[in-house]
C-alpha cells in the first residue's frame, strides 16, 4: 500500500482531476473508440493511457465531486492518521503492561492479586467448604464441582491451575513465530490475541468468584428462610417449653413424694424383719395349750384430756417458744395477725379499753393506710400449691378494708375500730391491760404454727399425702382433726404425736370467739392447709444442689468447706455429700455465704474412709443436695 502511495503521489502536479468510480459507464475514446472499463485500483500504466486520450467533449461541469486535491508544493503525498494508529498503540500496549504489573505486583501484600484471588479459590473450594454451602454430598464431587464452575482454571483431577499473564505483546519489527517480523498490522492483530488471553483468563477468575458470591447469596437466603421459620417457631416452642417446665417440676415433686414413700416402707420393712429376727432368735420354748375361745378386746384409748407438762406449753408435746417459720408460710400468718381484734375470743371483752376518738381515728387510718399497700402489692407464692390460698387471703384484706368507721357514739366507733385494727395495732396503744394480752396472743400464735408445722412432718408420707390432697381441694374439716381420713392409722404409728397435734389445732380455732367473723374463720383454715401442703409436697425451687468448691485438706467435723451451690441456703440448712455411687458419705450445715459463694461445715461423717483418707474420695465433682427449708 505504501508503494501504491508513493507511486501515485509522484506525478500528483501533471494530473487532472476527474473522479474514477468503480462500475462507472464505459468511456468513448476517438482513437478506435476504446472502451475501459474502470477498477476500484488504479495502476500506473491506466493512468497514463488516461492521459494520452483525446475527449470528444469536455463537461461543463465535473460529473461528481473530486477524491482527491492537489498536491502540496513539497510534492509529496501522505495519509496523516496512520502515525495517530501507531502512537496508539503503543499507548495501549504500554497500559496493558501497567495492568499486568498491577495483577502481577505484590504491593505491599504477601502475594500478588491473582494469587490472593487464587488462594481465596482454593479456600472456599475445598471439600468441607461445599459441603457446607450444600453444594456437593462427598468429598467425591469436589473435583467434578470444580471443572464445572471454572473449567479454565482447573485440571482433569480438579487441582487449580493458577492464570499467569505473562504472553509477550509483539511489537513492530519484532519477530515472529515464523521468524517474519512484525509489521503494523500483524503486530496489531497479535497483540489482540495477547489480549482475548488475558480476558479470558480473567473472566475465568470472575466467573468463578461469580458463582461462589452465588452460592453464598443463596445459602444466606437459605439461612435467612430458616430464620424467619424459626422465629416463627419460637413462641410455640416457648409454650412447649413452659408446658414441659410444669411438668417437670410436677414429676420432681411426685419424685420426692415416692422417694419419701419408699422410705416409709424400707422402714416398715425394716421394722417387720427385726421383730422377726427377734421372735425366731430369742424363743426359749414351745408350749402346747389347750385351745379356749377366749374374746378379746383392744385396749381403748386415754379418754382423759392431755395436759401439759409446764405452764409455758401451749399444749403437751408443744412449748411456747420461738419457731422458725418457712418463707412460704409468711403470708398467711400476716393474714393471721391482720384478723380484727374483736374476733379473739381474749380481746373481744377488752375493746372498752381502746383509747378515745382521736388517738383511735388515727389508729384506723394507719391500718387502712397498710391495708391499701397490701391490696396494691402484686399476689406471689414461693410454692405454685399455694397460689389459690393466696388469693383467698388477698380477697379477706379487701372486705376488712371496706368496714365502716363512723358513728356518733363512743361505743360504736370502738365497736367499730374493733373490726378493723389488727394485733400489731393494739401494741402501739397507751393502755398495757390490752398491749400485753395482744402481745402474748402474738406470739402464742406465731409459736403454735411453727408447731403444727413440725407435728406434721414427723406423721408418715402416705398419711400427709391424704390430708394435704383433701385441704388442697379444700375437702378437708380443717376445724375437726378427729375427722380427718386414715387418723386411726396414724396413731398406730404415733399415739402422742396424733394426740398433740389434735390438741393442738383444736386450740388453734379456741383462740377465735364464737361469734368471730367469716373473715377470721377463714384465714386461721387457709393457715392449717398451707401446713398440710407445705408439710406433704416440698417445693422442687427449694432443691438445693452444688458441688465442693476446694478440696480440704482434712475432713473432720467441724471443718469449714467452701461450696458451689445453685441458690442461697439458710443458715443451718443440712446438705447431703454424695459419693460417684450416689451414696450418702456425709452431712453438712450452712454455715454463711459470701461473694466467693458458700461457707458450710462438717456436720456428721457417715464415711470412715473419707476422713482418713480425703483426697481418694473427695473431688469437685462430687454432688451436694438438701432443701432449703428456711
Amino acid at each position: 500500500m505504501s508503494d501504491f502511495l508513493n507511486r501515485f503521489t509522484t506525478n500528483t502536479a501533471e494530473f487532472t482531476e476527474v473522479k474514477l468510480i468503480a462500475d462507472s459507464p464505459l468511456i468513448n475514446a476517438t482513437a478506435g473508440n476504446l472502451n475501459l472499463a474502470m477498477e476500484p485500483t488504479i495502476s500506473a500504466g491506466t493512468l497514463a493511457a488516461l492521459g494520452a486520450l483525446q475527449f470528444e467533449a469536455q463537461p461543463k461541469e465535473p460529473l461528481t465531486e473530486p477524491v482527491f486535491s492537489k498536491a502540496p508544493t513539497t510534492g509529496k503525498g501522505m495519509l496523516s492518521h496512520v502515525e495517530l494508529i501507531r502512537d496508539s498503540f503503543v499507548n495501549v500496549r504500554r497500559d496493558l503492561l501497567d495492568l499486568r504489573d498491577r495483577a502481577n505486583a505484590r504491593q505491599n501484600q504477601a502475594k500478588s492479586l491473582i494469587d490472593r484471588l487464587c488462594d481465596f479459590l482454593d479456600d472456599y473450594m475445598k471439600p468441607e467448604e461445599l459441603r457446607r454451602l450444600g453444594v456437593i454430598d462427598d468429598d467425591k464431587q469436589a473435583p467434578a464441582f470444580r471443572l464445572l464452575v471454572a473449567p479454565d482454571l482447573h485440571n482433569t483431577d480438579g487441582f487449580l491451575l493458577r492464570p499467569k499473564l505473562d504472553l509477550v505483546i509483539p511489537r513492530p519489527g519484532d519477530a515472529g513465530p515464523d521468524g517474519t517480523p512484525h509489521n503494523d498490522e500483524s503486530a496489531l492483530f497479535s497483540a489482540g490475541k495477547v489480549v482475548a488471553d488475558d480476558i479470558r483468563k480473567i473472566e475465568a477468575l470472575r466467573g468463578a468468584l461469580t458463582t461462589l458470591r452465588r452460592r453464598h447469596q443463596q445459602a444466606l437466603e437459605d439461612l435467612r428462610t430458616r430464620l424467619a421459620a424459626l422465629e416463627t417457631d419460637i413462641p410455640g416452642e416457648i409454650r412447649s417449653l413452659d408446658v414441659r417446665e410444669r411438668e417437670r417440676v410436677e414429676a420432681l415433686d411426685d419424685y420426692a413424694v415416692a422417694q419419701r414413700l419408699l422410705a416409709e416402707h424400707w422402714r416398715e420393712i425394716e421394722a417387720a424383719w427385726a421383730a422377726r429376727k427377734r421372735v425366731i432368735e430369742s424363743h426359749r420354748g414351745l408350749f402346747y395349750v389347750k385351745v379356749r375361745e377366749t374374746p378379746l378386746g383392744r385396749t381403748l384409748p386415754d379418754p382423759l384430756d392431755l395436759r401439759p407438762s409446764s405452764p409455758d406449753d401451749l399444749v403437751p408435746g408443744c412449748a411456747n417458744r420461738d419457731t422458725a417459720l418457712p418463707a412460704a408460710l409468711a403470708p398467711f400468718m400476716e393474714a393471721v395477725f391482720d384478723i380484727p381484734a374483736g374476733d379473739w375470743a381474749n380481746l373481744r371483752p377488752l375493746g372498752h379499753l381502746l383509747p378515745g376518738r382521736a388517738i383511735l381515728a388515727g389508729l384506723v387510718d394507719t391500718r387502712r393506710q397498710r391495708l391499701a399497700l397490701r391490696l396494691n402489692r402484686a399476689l406471689a407464692a414461693d410454692t405454685p400449691v399455694l397460689t389459690s390460698l393466696v388469693q383467698q387471703n388477698h380477697a379477706l384484706v379487701r372486705e376488712v378494708a371496706a368496714r365502716p368507721f363512723n358513728a356518733s357514739a363512743l361505743s360504736e366507733l370502738q365497736r367499730q375500730g374493733s373490726a378493723i385494727l389488727a394485733l400489731d395495732d393494739l401494741l402501739a396503744i397507751p393502755s398495757p391491760l390490752l398491749r400485753d394480752p395482744a402481745r402474748a396472743l402474738h406470739q402464742r400464735l406465731d409459736a403454735a404454727a411453727g408447731c403444727i408445722l413440725a407435728r406434721l412432718r414427723t406423721i408418715a408420707p402416705s398419711i400427709r399425702l391424704n390430708w394435704a390432697a383433701a385441704a388442697e381441694a379444700n375437702r378437708l374439716a380443717v376445724e375437726t382433726p378427729e375427722r380427718w381420713p386414715s387418723l386411726a392409722e396414724a396413731e398406730e404409728r404415733d399415739f402422742n404425736g396424733i394426740r398433740t397435734l389434735v390438741e393442738l389445732v383444736a386450740w388453734w380455732f379456741r383462740q377465735l370467739d364464737t361469734d368471730a367473723s367469716g373473715v377470721a374463720r377463714t384465714a386461721m383454715r387457709n393457715l392449717v392447709r398451707a401446713c398440710l401442703l407445705l408439710a406433704a409436697s416440698d417445693d422442687p425451687r427449694q432443691l438445693i444442689q452444688g458441688t465442693l468448691k476446694i478440696l480440704p485438706g482434712r475432713f473432720r467435723i467441724g471443718e469449714a468447706l467452701r461450696l458451689t451451690l445453685n441458690r442461697e441456703a439458710a443458715p443451718g440448712t443440712l446438705l447431703q455429700l454424695f459419693d460417684d455411687s450416689q451414696r450418702v458419705i456425709a452431712t453438712l450445715r450452712v454455715d454463711d455465704h459470701d461473694d466467693q459463694g458458700t461457707v458450710a461445715s462438717v456436720a456428721t461423717i457417715l464415711d470412715p474412709e473419707v476422713e482418713r483418707n480425703p483426697g481418694a474420695v473427695l473431688n469437685t465433682a462430687l454432688r451436694i443436695s438438701g432443701l432449703n427449708r428456711g
